[in-house]
């Protein structure tokens, strides 16, 4: 298993998307061997912690100078900047090193920033975990990006779509995280990607009668582009609107390394909590959670755990669709910061539907995305690869 991030602690979706996997993969009584490449520091903990689901950790580190290099020369590899910035021939050779002395029977490459590090190896089976369409994040940010930075977002678009073709061919089974992902990614059999859905944890995400202290929550990796548009968007434009109804209403920004800009929205209504030990006792503390995502791709970890702990949800289309939940009935959906406030206002004066909206959510998502379903699927795949 090859990953870009070390997968602990879970603080972002890929993150947690290769822990759960993980986890599954050892339980099912499977050998794992990990390659994880980090522009981090690991802690003795956090190893420790993956190194109970693994037969053996390797963890290559990028320094600064590393990562300047390779984002230099990814120009003239003509290679996507997310691609690039995770290779170099050093790193290669240590991977290639590595599966020759494993002799695995599968290579799993989590994201298009691993796929070249599978290139070498066509007579051992692979499979590779797309996540997110990222032709679909790229192009998101190339419209919302400044005119002096636009024709880096373009090429940096064209080039996720050359390199998703030609990259397709490097392995025997893709996954992708949702349907609408699927449809937008540039491979030449989109149809045959297999999706599997983010699974939450039922047994760790459950409802808990705790008294609410706070109005309304929003979670998630501080420092990720489409999150911090989306609390800046929630503060600066949704709440105004609540405020002069409830002025009194307050909001947690609750997620690990916050951006300046997410920093500057504290005040006395609206905490930014940083770092937390237990995601859990944000979502408790909470009456409703409102994801007002305008940015960002495939299925959002922090909707399915709020509603698995029985929050009323709103969200934004974007967020929505690759859901599949049934508007009204199991989510709020808005796209307007009138819509949203509207939304909140709604529930905050209507506990009786608040808790109905909550409770549809909750047997959706218990019902749609355990994770005991997707590593159902996970488990056909790699079967059948193999």
């Amino acid at each position: 298993m090859i990953v870009s991030r070390f997968p602990y602690p879970l603080e972002k979706g890929d993150k947690l998307r290769a822990f759960q996997h993980l986890s599954y993969l050892k339980q099912a009584g499977h050998e794992v061997h990990l390659i994880a490449l980090t522009d981090e520091a690991i802690s003795e903990q956090s190893k420790a912690k993956i190194e109970s689901f693994c037969a053996t950790v390797h963890i290559i580190k990028l320094s600064f100078l590393n990562r300047l290099m390779n984002l230099t020369f990814s120009f003239f590899r003509g290679l996507p900047l997310q691609v690039g910035y995770f290779y170099s021939k050093r790193i290669h050779k240590l991977v290639d090193q590595t599966i020759r002395e494993i002799k695995p029977e599968l290579i799993y490459c989590q994201l298009i920033r691993t796929a070249l590090y599978k290139k070498n190896f066509e007579n051992i089976p692979g499979i590779i975990d797309y996540m997110d369409a990222f032709s679909i994040g790229t192009a998101q940010r190339l419209k919302n990006a400044p005119l002096l930075l636009k024709p880096i977002f373009q090429r940096e678009l064209n080039k996720v779509k050359s390199f998703e073709m030609g990259s397709y061919k490097w392995f025997k089974s893709h996954l992708i995280i949702s349907d609408q992902d699927r449809k937008n990614m540039s491979v030449p059999e989109a149809a045959a990607l297999r999706v599997i859905p983010n699974g939450v944890d039922t047994d760790f995400f459950q409802p808990k009668n705790i008294a609410k202290t706070t109005d309304i929550t929003f979670v998630g990796n501080m420092n990720y582009p489409p999150n911090v548009d989306a609390s800046i968007f929630l503060v600066r434009e949704i709440m105004p609107i609540v405020w002069k109804s409830k002025p009194d209403a307050t909001v947690q920004l609750a997620g690990a390394n916050p951006h300046a800009s997410v920093m500057a929205l504290a005040s006395d209504k609206v905490k930014v909590t940083g770092w937390v030990n237990d995601i859990r006792d944000c979502y408790h503390i909470s009456r409703i959670f409102v994801a007002p995502m305008r940015t960002g791709t495939g299925l959002q970890n922090k909707l399915l755990e709020a509603m698995a702990v029985q929050l009323p949800c709103i969200t934004t289309t974007i967020s929505f669709t690759p859901l599949h939940a049934e508007a009204t009935k199991d989510i709020l959906v808005g796209n307007t910061k009138e819509e949203i406030a509207g939304h909140i206002l709604y529930l905050l004066q209507n506990p009786d539907k608040a808790e109905l909206i909550a409770k549809s959510g909750f047997d959706f998502v218990t019902g749609t995305y355990s994770i005991r379903h997707s590593h159902q699927i996970l488990e056909t795949v790699f079967t059948k690869t193999v």
